[in-house]
């Protein structure tokens, strides 16, 4: 009796364990039905399907390019290789401008420059050369300007003069010196005036030597006028049946013009001169035009 019993208990314990079992699986089976049903399932694997009618397998990810995508790939690859080619060969363009640009400008550059050196040398030997000739100018007229003159022209009698004899010529020569910080100077003339006797054949001569103070005036444009005037030694001398000759004192007063600049001048000048004689003053003036170096 009590083996049945305990059989029995068995049994029951046995059908609950089992029941609780069916109904925790199918609860279980419920569950992943619903989660399946709410989850998109993708495969992994994609299968290409050819024109021949097989099938083949790709990894996951994998796309098969078609003809369509493989031509217009390599359009645009041409395309951006043709527009790099047409890009690059205007930047060699542009930079071959650019350089020749570069050396346009310095070859200019360069010329301008030795153009601008050679314009500086020149002016440079000119200053120099103005410089130099200032500073013998400066030597020479601080030792003084040494100079000399020769000259001809007519000699006119005066007074008392004009009565006997007429119109001369007149030959001088002179050597002058003056200071260049000073109106004032010194001259020595030697000259030979001839007058021949009215009516007659003969003439009178005067050789002279005459020692002058000489006055400049202020230039004006390329002419300085000059004063001059002094004393010397005058000897007269006259020819025919009754020649004489003899010494006599006098002085001499006037003035002149000189032309132009440099070593050379021209000049015109005018002298009374009177000669003290026995009786009656000799007196004459000569002209003379000459040149002064």
């Amino acid at each position: 009796m009590q083996y049945r019993l305990s059989k029995t208990v068995a049994i029951g314990v046995a059908a609950v364990l089992s029941l609780g079992f069916a109904g925790s699986a199918a609860a279980q089976v419920t569950s992943d039905t619903v989660t399946r049903s709410k989850t998109t399932v993708t495969s992994s694997r994609r299968i290409s399907v050819r024109k021949d009618g097989t099938t083949s397998t790709e990894q996951a990810g994998t796309l098969v390019p078609n003809a369509d995508s493989l031509r217009a790939d390599s359009i645009a690859n041409a395309e951006r290789m043709r527009q790099d080619s047409i890009a690059n060969a205007e930047r060699i363009r542009q930079d071959s401008i650019a350089n020749a640009e570069r050396i346009r400008q310095d070859s200019i550059a360069t010329a301008e420059r030795l153009r601008q050196e050679e314009l500086a040398r020149i002016e440079r030997a000119r200053q120099d050369s103005i410089a130099a000739a200032e500073a013998a100018r400066l030597r020479q007229l601080a030792k003084g300007n040494v100079y000399f003159r020769l000259g001809a022209g007519v000699s006119l009698p005066q007074a008392d003069f004009a009565d006997d004899f007429k119109n001369g010529f007149n030959v001088t020569g002179s050597a002058g010196w003056h200071k260049w910080n000073s109106p004032l100077g010194l001259r020595l003339d030697v000259g030979y005036d001839r007058f021949s006797l009215k009516g007659a054949s003969e003439n009178a001569s005067i050789l002279s030597g005459v020692g002058d103070v000489t006055l400049k005036i202020p230039q004006v444009l390329a002419v300085s006028p000059y004063l001059v005037a002094g004393g010397g030694i005058y000897r007269l001398s006259s020819s025919g049946a009754g020649s004489t000759s003899n010494t006599k004192g006098g002085w001499n007063a006037g003035g002149g013009l000189t032309f132009g600049v440099g070593m050379a001048k021209l000049f015109i000048e005018g002298r009374y001169t009177n000669v003290s004689t026995e009786g009656v003053a000799t007196k004459f003036i000569p002209v003379i035009l000459g040149i002064s170096f």
